[in-house]
């Protein structure tokens, strides 16, 4: 390591990304937060950091845990606990970044599906991550635009349960079924239409 000369300004090393905190480091790879994130700028002779943060804010400063939900749908909406729960509750509560074991059983007449809409990140452009979505566990694919398909289309009676990390990003991430026939979509403004919908509220 060479001596400083006078006047010179220590600069700031990089972390490697194996040296990142696990959540951090899994940030990364997901693409929410940019290699360079959070690492010194040499944008000027005086150096300095003139980059924008590029990490979504966490309002509760909590993230993580994990979650285990069942939810039912049927011909007429989405149920959050259980098939005989009784419950008409369509939204789930989690933190983001947490790990969510999620079941899905269909107790309809006809097949449906489990499709998460993403959201902006309301980052700057510069972040080049405009919109923040659930991960696809399966790559089940998914034929509306923006959105991810967490559980394909489930025959009636059947159920299915996928492992997903919530995304980093906080808000309300709507979910329906779009198997044709079922009449529910996502308005371009970001609203939904149809009745099998529900929403992931990530705090």
């Amino acid at each position: 390591m060479r001596p400083m000369k006078r006047g010179e300004k220590k600069r700031e090393r990089c972390p490697d990304s194996a040296l990142l905190h696990p959540i951090l480091a899994g940030a990364l790879a997901m693409g929410l937060l940019p290699a360079g994130a959070n690492c010194g700028s040499s944008g000027g002779r005086g150096g300095g950091d003139n980059s924008a943060s590029c990490t979504p804010g966490d309002q509760d400063g909590v993230n993580g845990g994990y979650y285990t939900e069942l939810v039912s749908v049927s011909d007429t909406g989405f149920a959050v606990g259980g098939v005989d729960s009784g419950s008409t509750e369509s939204n789930i509560s989690v933190q983001n970044l947490g790990i969510i074991t999620l079941t899905l059983t269909n107790t309809g007449t006809k097949p449906h599906d489990l499709v998460v809409q993403c959201i902006p990140t309301g980052l700057p452009a510069a972040c080049m991550n405009p919109t923040s979505c659930f991960g696809n566990p399966d790559d089940a694919g998914s034929s509306t635009p923006n959105a991810v398909t967490l559980i394909p289309s489930l025959q009636p009676g059947a159920s299915q349960t996928v492992v997903v990390r919530a995304p980093l990003a906080e808000g309300v991430y709507n979910f329906i079924s779009d198997v044709p026939g079922d009449a529910t979509t996502f308005d371009s403004d970001g609203g939904v239409s149809g009745q099998l919908t529900g929403d992931f509220v990530l705090m």
